[in-house]
């Protein structure tokens, strides 16, 4: 149990390291991600502008050119850095401003030909030259109007490769600063993580040593008490009235339940700090799971509840007898105290194969008050009861599930449970044979 705890606190620890990290990655992220695009806009809307700026200056000076007319050169075009400034007029007839590369024309006029916006609009476009390399342009059109009639589009062309290379070596700078600080984020998300685990552990050691000794110190107290009060009755049962045996009766009841409380909490405290270990025997499940059901039917008659039996004769398990058993009287108890008056409780008993490894299979099944699906998941925690009302009429005290729990998971068992108020429960427990 002390090494369960152990690796709860690290998956604890661990899972709030992830968390964190997580978190300071993720903002690192944003920051990234948020600067990158900023920039990228910033720049890449300016070389927007500046294209669409002379598309329209170009349009203005088309626009002044009659049909059948040679359009004027632009000399400012090679001034701003353009790739290609072309004219194509409605017949077909190309008309070339400006160009930096002859052998791009046809790959260029292809593509553009068929765009012949009445605004100016701008595309992004990649072309692989001769020499294999990607050219990266942004493109503008507009179409030329003179006098209402249509005289050709104007498509003007900027190569944006180097600022394509520029974010590219932007991208690889930030992915790297963010690997840096993904490390930084992890040793930060630890150290965090190391100093909020401390109260908490240092609490939870502090509430085990507590509860062991406490727990140790009352027992001889309570079984003192209970002692005085079964000589008193012994001694002195005939001078008492019938309220002061009744009174005596209730006495003892209630310090039975408290020296079984105390014990149950020595029980957990002990496996909390690793001191209680398992002692494994062989032995024949078959027979001690009959033992118990004897054991326990007086109580089951006095509570009117009917207890049945089914399995295979002989059973050869591997394991902590007297815990084995400890599990079995605590899963039957419980399904006596909330079974009503003539329900009914089955014990199955049977080998099964799980992985393709011989397992046993422990089934309790009974005809009681069932439990809510939005307590299933809680019924093993300590001091937890469903019916709080019905577990103090019964003398239950919240601990025994989580002591089944415990003698499972020390056995490397599972539970399963399953219930329907009003109709009953089954729990379903799967140990290892050997």
């Amino acid at each position: 149990m002390k090494n369960h705890n152990r690796e709860l606190f690290r998956g604890t620890r661990k899972r709030l390291t992830i968390i964190n990290s997580g978190m300071l990655m993720v903002f690192l992220l944003l920051f990234i991600i948020g600067t990158f695009s900023l920039l990228f806009s910033i720049f890449y809307n300016e070389q927007k502008l500046e294209l669409k700026t002379l598309t329209q200056q170009e349009v203005e000076e088309s626009q002044t050119v009659a049909p059948g007319e040679t359009k004027p050169d632009n000399a400012n075009s090679a001034n701003q850095g353009m790739y290609f400034n072309y004219f194509l007029k409605e017949n077909g007839e190309l008309l070339v401003v400006d160009e930096f590369a002859p052998d791009m024309r046809e790959a260029i006029i292809g593509y553009a030909k068929r765009w012949k916006p009445n605004i100016v609009e701008i595309k992004y476009k990649t072309i692989v030259n001769q020499t294999k390399s990607e050219l990266h342009l942004l493109i503008a059109a507009q179409n030329v109007y003179h006098d209402g009639q249509l005289i050709g589009t104007v498509y003007y062309g900027k190569d944006v490769s180097y600022l394509w290379s520029m974010f590219q070596g932007l991208l690889v700078v930030l992915l790297g600063m963010s690997v840096l600080f993904l490390g930084v984020a992890i040793v930060t998300g630890q150290f965090l993580t190391r100093r909020a685990m401390k109260p908490i552990l240092r609490s939870y050691e502090l509430q085990n040593d507590f509860l062991a000794d406490a727990s140790h110190e009352l027992r001889t107290p309570i079984s003192i008490l209970n002692s005085g009060l079964e000589l008193i009755g012994m001694e002195d049962g005939d001078k008492l009235s019938a309220f002061s045996h009744e009174l005596l009766r209730d006495l003892q009841k209630e310090a039975k339940s408290a020296a079984k409380m105390v014990g149950d909490l020595l029980l957990l405290a002990r496996t909390d700090s690793g001191v209680q270990e398992i002692s494994m025997e062989t032995f024949d499940f078959s027979v001690m799971a009959g033992q118990v059901i004897r054991s326990i039917q007086g109580f089951a008659e006095s509570q009117q509840v009917r207890l049945n039996l089914h399995g295979q004769d002989s059973i050869m398990l591997h394991a902590d007898q007297e815990r084995i058993k400890q599990l079995l009287y605590i899963l039957l108890d419980n399904a006596v105290k909330y079974t009503p008056e003539q329900g009914e409780i089955t014990l199955t008993v049977k080998t099964t194969m799980v992985d393709y490894k011989p397992k046993l299979c422990i089934m309790v099944k009974d005809t009681g008050i069932g439990i809510e699906s939005a307590d299933l998941s809680q019924i093993f925690h300590r001091f937890y009861r469903a019916d709080k009302n019905r577990s103090r009429q019964s003398g239950g005290t919240g601990l025994g599930l989580a002591i089944a729990k415990w003698i499972i998971d020390a056995h490397r068992g599972t539970i399963h449970v399953e219930s329907v108020p009003g109709v009953g429960s089954t729990f379903t427990v799967i140990l290892p044979i050997k």
